[in-house]
Order: structure tokens, then sequence, then C-alpha cells
């Protein structure tokens, strides 16, 4: 069943990245429809996952689960505002690959800070998806947002995005007993929320479009679901195997969802990136 939740949490993942390219080719506002999307994810998940009666141990540490979940919630907006701009000059395959590389963070972290173990096999197989990665990026030259360049955006994603999946490995370790899933993403995305709605007040423009919010709402589940999936999953499996393979999985749905529905081209290179993440998602299991 664990394995289930994966396949699940990368489902919503790619409905989310489908999504967002239609935001994309629709030309619509993509912090306003984010901004959208939390707030439908926040409501519905504080709504399902209420709890009548708060634990003495959430009371306790309230004031850490809150500063804790606003942290969370701005690395998500950060991370999808930064992915954005980085889509627009260093291209897609290029932007996915380096929020896929992310995957480092969560594995490093469970592997030293909550002494998961790795044999051998296992440690060929996280080198077999930084090996993946490395091939499934395409050639592009480099592009300059005025002096600087664009590669630093690659970077601020790989950071926001390894510290948004590890929060989820922090809380299944810390904080999940004084509060459940959805309750805990809620609050999440009611930080990313009032952080984008923040944002978006400074801009110039409507605040809101139909069809920003049509889309934004149409985001918010799976974007809810993606991250309650993969905390299911870290209930019964390390974070050092479901980080990489919920990754890989992201990787390679997201090259046939291209194919199939947005006609994208893949390479020589980028299918034998494909099939070494195989090789690598069948030594992690």
């Amino acid at each position: 069943m664990v394995y289930v939740f994966l396949v699940l949490s990368s489902v919503c993942s790619l409905t989310i990245a489908h999504l967002l390219k239609v935001t994309e080719t629709q030309k619509l506002r993509t912090l306003n429809t984010l901004t959208v999307n939390y707030i439908v994810a926040a409501v519905f998940a504080l709504f399902v996952g209420y709890e009548s009666t708060l634990s003495s141990a959430f009371v306790s540490h309230s004031a850490v689960l809150v500063v804790f979940c606003i942290i969370v919630g701005a690395f998500f907006i950060g991370n999808f505002i930064a992915y954005s701009k980085s889509v627009h000059t260093n291209g897609v395959g290029i932007t996915i690959a380096a929020m896929r590389l992310s995957l480092l963070i969560p594995v490093v972290i469970s592997i030293y800070w909550y002494a998961e173990f790795l044999n051998g096999l296992k440690v060929v197989g996280i080198i077999g998806v930084f090996g993946a990665m490395l091939l499934l990026i395409p050639k592009k030259n480099d592009i300059k947002i005025g002096s600087i360049s664009a590669s630093w955006l690659l970077i601020l994603i790989f950071v926001l995005s390894g510290f948004a999946d590890a929060s989820l490995k922090i809380y299944e370790e810390e904080f999940s007993t004084n509060l459940n899933e959805l309750t805990f993403m809620g609050l999440v995305f009611m930080g990313a929320f009032v952080i984008g709605l923040i944002i978006a007040l400074f801009k110039k423009g409507p605040l809101i479009t139909k069809k920003e919010a049509l889309l934004g709402a149409a985001i918010g589940i799976p974007n809810l679901y993606s991250s309650i999936f993969l905390i299911y999953a870290l209930g019964g499996i390390s974070g050092s195997i479901a980080y990489p393979i919920v990754n890989i999985l992201n990787v390679v749905g997201g090259t046939f969802l291209g194919l199939i529905v947005w006609n994208d081209q893949v390479s020589t290179k980028q299918w034998i990136g494909i099939a070494t993440a195989v090789i690598a998602i069948t030594l992690l299991i």
C-alpha cells in the first residue's frame, strides 16, 4: 500500500504540472492562480481534517507548530514563484530536473538526522537517480537576467523544493502525533495563501480573474493530496527510499505527459535517462 501512496502522490503532482502548463499557455498570472489554489486547499484540508478536541501535546507545541507551518508555507509558494520565473528563462526541462535533484536534501536529512540505514544496492540506486537526472537535463545556452545568470534560479529551486519535501519528513517524525496530516497541510497552505495574497496585492491589475480562480481551484485539491499521500507513504517507508521513487515517477510521468498531451520532443540522451531512472527505482525498492 505504501507504493500505491507514492504513485498517487505522483499522479497528483503531474496533474498540477499539467494545470500549470495550461495556466502558462493561456497567459494567466501564476502567482494569482496559486494563491487561489492555496486557499481552496487550505479550507478543504482544515474542514475535512478538523479535530474537535485539541490534544495537550498540540497545545504545548502550538507556537512551534504555527511557526513551522508558516516557514513550510513560504517554502511551498516561494518554490512555485521561482519555478514560474525559471520556466521562462531556463526552460521547462532544466527547471523540472533541478526540482527533482532536490531530493538530495530530504534524503540526507533522513539518513543523518533520523539515522535511516542504506545498504549497498540502495546507495547505487541513489547514485543512479542522480545519473538519470543529469541525462534528463537538455542542453541549453546560459541565459542572463540583466548581468545575473538565470542559473541562480535553479539553485533557489533546488533549495526551496528540497526543504519543502524535507519538511514533510520532519512533520512525520516530530509532529504527526500532535496534529493530523490534513490539519497540518491546511495550516501550511493557509500560510502560503497569506504570503501569496500579500504579494499579489502589491502587483498591478485585478486581484484575480475568473479563469485564474477556476484554474486555482482545480489545482488546489491535487496540490493538497500530493503532499498527503507522500506523508502517508513516509509513515511506512524510509525517506531515503520514498523521495527518490516519487521524484523519478514525476520525471518519467512528466516525460510521457509531455509526449502525449503537449507533443514534447525527447532526445536519445533523455530516453537513456528514463531507462536509468527505472533501473535506479528497481534498486531502491
